[in-house]
């Protein structure tokens, strides 16, 4: 007989972990409903704000949420360092109306207008899980999508959120650069998920109110970290964010 899925007892495994839990030992959810159901049992004890989440695609391609936890709002940052830990630099929105969950959705442009600011930001993947991203997914939705924190950088040009595509991306890690590449979402574009989640008619209808932080996806995929230090990341020829990393 198979073991029944209890979110209660996968979200205390992820929350209780201090070393990384092989996905093989955990039973997993068998919907995003169950998933979303994990994900707010670990974070019921969680700071009320600041409120920021990232938005994702699922495999299938159901527009899905994880909670960006801790988020700090620009200012020095210090995130742990350990084997494994990678960083995605993003573009992140703060809206500044609300988009409730309504029938018929929401345009690009009405989304758009929806967003008060346009950040540069740093997301930190350290999943909880030994396979982490190559976990079953809905494991890895249950984790957060290996969430462990977030920096909310400078504000940039709204225009970014356009065309931020081929913008030069470097990454420094001390004096390494660990990344130098043209900046390029998976999606081919930076609000395609953040309107998907609008447009997800069963979302909570106290999401994406306003003041709420969404970090839209990666401009660079996943990129490790050797060792602890500091992080420099420079989008185009004047927009700055650093982080430490202590080990």
């Amino acid at each position: 007989m198979s073991p029944t899925f209890d979110p209660t007892t996968l979200a205390a495994s992820l929350m209780q972990a201090k070393a990384r839990i092989p996905s093989d030992t955990l039973v997993a959810p068998s919907t995003i409903a169950e998933a979303f159901a994990v994900q707010a049992i670990t974070m019921a004890d969680a700071p009320a704000a600041p409120l920021g989440y990232k938005v994702a695609r699922s495999p299938e391609g159901a527009a899905v949420t994880g909670r960006l936890l801790p988020l700090h709002l620009g200012g020095d940052a210090t995130f742990p360092w350990r084997a494994g830990v990678a960083i995605e630099a993003e573009i992140a929105v703060r809206l500044a109306t609300a988009l409730p969950p309504r029938a018929g959705g929401y345009t690009r442009d009405e989304v758009k207008k929806a967003v008060g600011s346009v950040h540069l930001g740093l997301e930190v993947l350290d999943s909880r899980l030994v396979e982490g991203s190559r976990s079953p997914y809905l494991l890895f939705l249950s984790d957060r999508l290996g969430n462990a924190g977030y920096l909310l950088g400078p504000e940039v040009p709204a225009a970014l959120v356009d065309d931020v595509a081929g913008t030069p991306l470097e990454i420094t890690l001390g004096d390494e650069i660990i990344f130098a590449d043209a900046a390029k979402h998976p999606a081919g574009d930076v609000v395609a998920w953040l309107v998907d989640w609008a447009n997800r008619e069963d979302r909570p209808e106290s999401s994406l109110g306003a003041g709420e932080i969404i970090t839209t996806g990666s401009l660079c995929g996943a990129v490790p970290l050797a060792k602890a230090g500091l992080l420099t990341i420079k989008l185009g020829a004047e927009h700055l964010l650093t982080a430490n990393f202590a080990g």
